[in-house]
């Protein structure tokens, strides 16, 4: 039966301390990496939650938005009807149609 020497023990103990070494370092990073990850999603997930939040906000102006624009049409609609417009030039200016005898035609003849 032959025993190992020194040497050949010590290299084999280095080679497993440097596989196992190197294996914790592996974990580690590994470890860090997962930790990284998993702060990103948290960032990420706050970060779409916030714009999720001012989305509705500004659908919710846009929606108001709207319903005060169809308001003005109807507003300006109202103001400009020719009924209205004639009704004010004749309260506000004492504007009137002409009536039939009072209009008169002119042929102009051109050179």
């Amino acid at each position: 039966m032959s025993f190992p020497r020194w040497s050949q023990l010590k290299q084999r103990f280095d080679q497993s301390y440097q596989s196992l070494h190197l294996g914790h370092g592996l974990v580690l990073l590994l470890l860090l990496l997962l930790l990284a990850s998993a702060q990103a999603v948290i960032h990420w997930t706050h970060a779409s939650r916030g714009l999720q939040v001012r989305l509705q906000i500004l659908h919710t102006e846009r929606d108001a938005l709207q319903v005060e624009w169809g308001r003005l049409l109807l507003e300006e609609s109202t103001l400009v009807s020719p009924a209205r417009l004639e009704q004010q030039a004749d309260q506000q200016l004492g504007l009137r149609f002409p009536e039939r005898k009072d209009v008169r035609i002119k042929r102009v003849s051109v050179p």
